[in-house]
Formats: structure tokens, sequence, C-alpha cells
């Protein structure tokens, strides 16, 4: 039985339902979760639009995107918390499912539970990178929840 479960996010709808099925596994067999999000360390990559010749301010970039994943991040605590479960947040930089699979020694942890793909879905045919490369790098099961579209 995992006693402490990794749910990777990214603030996307398929990595919330994925939250919800590991917030529900827990309440039924017990442990802790730790919601965790990686911000890639190269994104954007560039602050100035060539084209139009426009600068971006890459700080105003940055602050929305960490905003984003840190409301997602507490989104997910409240929603455990609601339902009784243990649950803590680590947002780290680099690149996702090497962060995910250092984690999980980092933390010692039990278990993995994602979504099949996240906000990059569409580059990804039939399951999304960071998924597909998790599962075969990682030292402990990994529980993928479909996302279907209706």
């Amino acid at each position: 039985m995992a006693k402490k479960i990794l749910v990777p996010t990214d603030g996307s709808e398929r990595a919330e339902i994925a939250a919800d099925f590991a917030i529900d596994l827990v309440q039924q067999t017990g442990g802790s979760l730790l919601f965790f999000s990686v911000v890639d360390e190269y994104a954007p990559a560039f602050a100035y639009d060539i084209e139009s010749g426009v600068s971006i301010d890459i700080n105003e970039i940055v602050e929305k995107r960490d905003q984003f994943i840190n409301d997602a991040l507490n989104k997910l605590l409240d929603k455990a918390a609601a339902a009784g479960v243990s649950a803590d947040t680590k947002l780290v930089e680099g690149h996702a499912w090497e962060e995910i699979l250092a984690e999980v020694d980092r933390s010692g942890i039990d278990q993995i539970v994602m979504g099949s793909h996240g906000r990059r879905a569409l580059s990804a045919a039939v399951l999304g990178n960071v998924t597909f490369n998790v599962i075969h790098g990682s030292k402990v099961p990994v529980t993928v929840i479909p996302h279907r579209e209706d």
C-alpha cells in the first residue's frame, strides 16, 4: 500500500482529474499526497518578438507563470484538506519528467498518479511525453489517469 503519493500537476484539467483520483485513493487507503509541479527552466526561451519588433517583459511572463502554478497547487491543497487528506506542495525548476523521477528518490515516494497528458497534450499523439518518460523511468508504480474528450 502506498504511503506517499506524488501527483504531478501543470495546472491542466487533466492533472486535476488525476489529483481527484489520488485524493479518493488516499481517503480509502491512508497515506499522504505531494502535489508537485515543475516549471521549465527554459520557458519562455526568449522575450523578443522578432517579427513585430516588440520587446516582451520576461519578468512579467515568469511572474504570471509562477502565479498560475502556485494557484493550481493551492487549489489542489484546498481540495485535499476539504477531503480530510494529508497533502503538501512543492514547486521546482527543471525538466518535468526528470524532476518527477528525482522527487521520487528525494521524498521517499511510493507511487505516482498522473494524467495521460498535460497542457501540451496536442504535441503528443498517444501519450504525453512527460508521462511516457515517467512510466519508463520510474522505480515505483505509476497510475495513469486517462482523459477522454466527450
